[in-house]
């Protein structure tokens, strides 16, 4: 998995700057849960990142910018999307057929369903495809599956 960038968190700011968050995100124009999402380096709009950016800049007293402030965005960011095959409500009452399931990191659900064609072409006896997008990711057991990965810059984007 990529190693995230090795500048500031927000939540690294917020220790070294002692802000409250909603007083942060009352001059950002944001809403607090966008805050929370960044310090947690869950993605954020690019907009509302740099909303924060500005309302920080402006709280601190320097000029921050992307290159100095270590914020997840969506534009940036792929979501792991759980893919299921099934059949027909009819195939199976009559037949035990059981669905399939496949996970892909993709930045939307048409770019999901290219990375998925060929898995889904195993199954052409499950015709029904539901795409979910899970940004939190999930845990099984003890294995956590995370929701997003960051892109890397030389990635090629599909």
């Amino acid at each position: 998995m990529y190693e995230r960038r090795k500048k500031p968190t927000l939540e690294q700011m917020r220790t070294l700057y002692h802000f409250d968050m909603s007083a942060l995100a009352t001059t950002a124009r944001v809403d607090i849960r966008v805050v929370y999402s960044a310090m947690l380096l869950h993605p954020v709009s690019k907009s509302d990142a740099e909303k924060i950016i500005r309302a920080l800049s402006q709280h601190i007293g320097l000029e921050l910018s992307f290159d100095q402030l270590d914020i997840v965005i969506w534009e940036e960011s792929l979501v792991l999307w759980l893919i299921r095959a099934s059949a027909d409500a009819n195939q199976q009452e009559h037949h035990e057929i059981a669905d399939e399931y496949h996970f892909v990191y993709a930045r939307d659900q048409k770019q999901a369903a290219i990375l998925a064609h060929e898995w889904l072409e195993q199954f052409p006896h499950l015709p029904h495809h539901h795409f979910t997008a899970c940004p939190y990711g999930f845990k099984i057991g003890d294995i956590y599956v995370p929701g997003r990965q960051v892109i890397e810059h030389d990635e090629p984007i599909l």
